[in-house]
């Protein structure tokens, strides 16, 4: 259906979580790819570096049920860990690859931050049946939804548009430095590949949005979003 955004503030930075939005409870995430993700904001996207950092560079931090990943730090994913619902919290997939667009050196370097997101980059899941990648209520409290509107064929197939969608399936952790949620903006543009739950196909669409979209800043407040408990 095309893409969910949820914002918020969070100290001097503003978080921003993704979601791939289809219509299935059994429909599963497979890919994005030919991403292009850029923000005018001054402080750009967050990339932890240094040798004593837990940063992975664009890839998830994931080690059983905990995290060493700092939330003030950006990342890609393929879904959550062993399927738990997203809460807030920083369990991204353990099955989460890189494409050839993304090289290693920003996807897995410990040292060397990345910041840019490489042109159409893409990630995907290493294991298609994984529960990790399955669609969840997108069903947060409060303020801070973006929606993506019907999108242009160009690079695959147009989507519909995410309003109304209620499932959804986390791929991006977007986090700018020194930003306000009343004036940031990020350019968000993917194709997504989900394999529906109903009849086994795979359904290819890309959706180009803004978050957050003109006119749409004040409905964001400063309170962001209310996160729920992962489920266990």
């Amino acid at each position: 259906m095309g893409f969910v955004a949820f914002a918020k503030q969070s100290g001097s930075s503003v978080i921003v979580d993704v979601f791939t939005a289809v219509s299935n409870s059994s429909d599963k995430f497979l890919n994005v790819y030919n991403a292009n993700i850029t923000t005018s904001s001054a402080g750009g996207f967050v990339q932890q570096g240094g040798i004593a950092s837990p940063s992975r560079g664009w890839k998830p931090d994931c080690t059983g049920f905990t995290s060493t990943r700092n939330s003030i730090d950006s990342f890609m994913t393929a879904g959550t860990y062993s399927g738990g619902a997203y809460g807030g919290e920083l369990y991204a997939s353990c099955n989460t690859n890189s494409d050839p667009n993304f090289p290693n050196t920003c996807w897995n370097s410990p040292i060397v931050p990345c910041p840019p997101v490489p042109a159409n980059a893409g990630w995907y899941t290493g294991d298609p049946t994984s529960v990790d990648n399955s669609a969840e209520l997108l069903s947060f409290s409060g303020s801070g939804r973006i929606d993506s509107g019907p999108t242009s064929a160009s690079s695959c197939p147009a989507s519909v548009g995410s309003a109304g969608a209620t499932r959804g399936i986390w791929v991006s952790h977007l986090v700018l430095a020194n930003a306000s949620i009343s004036s940031f903006r990020i350019d968000y543009s993917a194709c997504a590949s989900i394999k529906d739950g109903m009849t086994g196909g795979t359904d290819q669409r890309i959706s180009t949005f803004i978050i957050p979209a003109p006119g749409a800043i004040a409905l964001l407040g400063v309170g962001g979003i209310a996160m729920r408990r992962r489920r266990g």
